[in-house]
């Protein structure tokens, strides 16, 4: 019997389609380049260049948004080329109408800033459509209870969680008052307390008030809570870290470290958590236990910073990471954008200030997510390792870093900086200009261009390919080589790190103090001689190819 010589691409195209649909998307761009005829359906087909687009921009859809996949592609491949460009277009003004505090967190297109009173939150949601009017709201501690800290989960949970502080003693000069440290779990967009949280409030901590309020740094990710708490006026106390399943108020995991040793925390997984030890300048990767595993005694790896000089000191270590992971629920509940950053491919920034003699100076090292994920058994590629040690920083750093000094001057009181593969950050002091009709208060900063780094591999290669066409047409800057930062007097030796990277800035520039940046747009911060934020400018991604901006003066 005859055979028939029917190929592939005989099939009709709509079920060439649904079978290369099951395809991932990095198989699809090789399919791309098997024939002209494969070349034409996939290029023709949405559905398929929207999986291409979110593969190349390390995204993830979100089935929850109603929009059709062509608008979603569109909206992608816009947003993208508008962060690729880095070019503002127009300016709002919004008032600030409340004496600013210090606490604050920019997350899921919501800033929250608290006011000097600490017992309220002002919280702006930011538009993402230029008609939209954004509104300063505010949100209230339980019982004028003051706030310490704040930690949000929105896209996932809808959920705020304030540490309160409160007074035991009716003498606040009396050296036996106490202070009560509490996590009140609320729902954001109500007020209320949270559903899903069996108890409202969990107790952290009894101190003495001439301890002083204890620094506080919280993630949310899934069923976890994740607090340092550190007392920085006690010598005596220990740094706790504790993680809770904060829906039934259990804590699953303590960790006691030693004075001044740990000061923030970093999800890598649901139940992978990154903890920076100032102490013993070393990364610790923890695993949260399962129900029937105990508390850790260790955590699973150690990895070293580089070494410094004798006569220095590392003086503090913070660190973020924008998206954090999620729990079992993959598409975020809370959320209507069409798309979202994939968490395990955002890098993550840790600060490390190191004081010397007569130098203070702030280094930053860029990681993967995913990097630090497979350093982890079984995929570590470490032999006879002794987990009690911390890997040399140049057994497992150089390939999967980028390290950069960005001197002393450059403020580290704002450090959500980066949100997917993107670090957002301004300059040195920018060149002379024309002061002449500049207002007096702004003469202290000089305008400067606002800088993005780019991480996404996919988007240093565009570049590369951009630069090769016509180097004249882009002021782009790509890093593909190994890059060595000068030891100077602060580190034992010169810091080697492989990273790639693509650089651009906006040409218009801006006098700011301090940026910070999500998703979709860059915010710019203005503060007067005290400190106090005066000025919130937003560059926002939209549509249209542009960013938004909003400045907010304050009354």
């Amino acid at each position: 019997m005859k055979s028939l010589d029917v190929q592939l691409t005989d099939l009709p195209t709509e079920l060439l389609v649904l079978i290369l649909s099951y395809l991932p998307a990095s198989d699809l761009l090789s399919c791309n380049l098997v024939n002209s005829p494969f070349y034409t359906i996939i290029s023709n087909s949405v559905y398929l260049q929207y999986n291409i687009e979110l593969y190349k921009a390390c995204a993830l859809d979100n089935k929850n948004c109603t929009l059709s996949c062509a608008e979603k592609l569109t909206m992608l491949q816009k947003r993208e080329e508008a962060w690729s460009n880095c070019t503002p277009s127009f300016h709002r003004i919004v008032p600030l109408n409340f004496t600013p505090g210090s606490v604050y967190d920019f997350s899921s297109a919501v800033y929250l800033l608290g006011d000097y009173t600490r017992q309220r939150l002002h919280y702006l949601r930011l538009p993402h459509l230029p008609n939209q009017e954004p509104q300063w709201s505010v949100f209230p501690s339980d019982d004028n209870r003051h706030i310490v800290d704040f930690g949000l989960n929105l896209h996932e949970h809808d959920l705020i969680a304030l540490v309160t502080a409160e007074l035991h003693s009716q003498s606040t000069s009396s050296s036996s008052a106490m202070l009560s440290i509490d996590l009140s779990l609320r729902q954001f967009s109500t007020g209320d307390h949270h559903p899903l949280a069996k108890v409202p409030s969990i107790h952290v901590v009894v101190s003495e008030l001439r301890w002083g309020s204890p620094s506080i740094n919280l993630e949310i990710v899934g069923k976890y809570l994740a607090l340092v708490t550190t007392f920085w006026r006690n010598p005596n106390s220990k740094c706790m870290v504790t993680v809770y399943e904060w829906q039934t108020g259990k804590m699953v995991m303590d960790i006691n470290g030693r004075p001044e040793s740990y000061s923030g925390v970093v999800f890598i997984s649901e139940n992978i958590i990154l903890l920076p030890n100032t102490e013993t300048r070393a990364l610790e990767l923890w695993k949260i236990p399962g129900p029937n595993e105990h508390s850790p005694s260790s955590p699973l790896r150690q990895l070293a910073l580089p070494r410094l000089m004798p006569h220095n000191v590392l003086r503090f270590i913070s660190c973020r990471g924008e998206p954090n992971p999620s729990g079992s629920i993959h598409d975020p509940k809370y959320s209507d954008r069409p798309f979202h950053y994939d968490p395990l491919d955002s890098i993550l920034l840790l600060h490390l200030r190191v004081q010397g003699i007569h130098l203070s100076s702030l280094f930053t090292i860029f990681i993967h997510r995913r990097s630090l994920l497979n350093l982890l058994p079984p995929h570590a590629p470490f032999v006879d390792i002794d987990v009690e040690k911390p890997v040399p920083w140049a057994e497992w750093a150089p390939p999967i870093t980028f390290c950069i000094d960005l001197g002393g001057g450059i403020p580290s009181r704002w450090i959500t900086t980066t949100c997917g593969q993107r670090f957002v950050v301004l300059p040195g002091p920018g060149d002379d200009v024309d002061d002449s009709d500049t207002p007096e208060d702004d003469l202290r900063r000089k305008p400067r261009a606002i800088v993005v780094f780019d991480f996404n591999l996919h988007n240093v290669r565009k570049a590369e390919r951009e630069l090769e066409v016509d180097p004249d047409a882009t002021t782009k800057i790509v890093s593909r080589e190994k890059k060595v930062m000068d030891a100077q007097e602060i580190f034992a030796e010169d810091i080697v790190s492989c990273l790639p990277y693509v650089v651009s800035a906006t040409t218009k520039k801006y006098r700011l103090d301090g940026v910070l940046m999500d998703e979709d747009r860059v915010l710019g911060l203005q503060t007067d001689v005290d400190g106090h934020i005066k000025y919130i400018e937003s560059d926002h991604v939209i549509q249209s190819c542009t960013f938004k901006r909003i400045c907010v003066l304050s009354l």
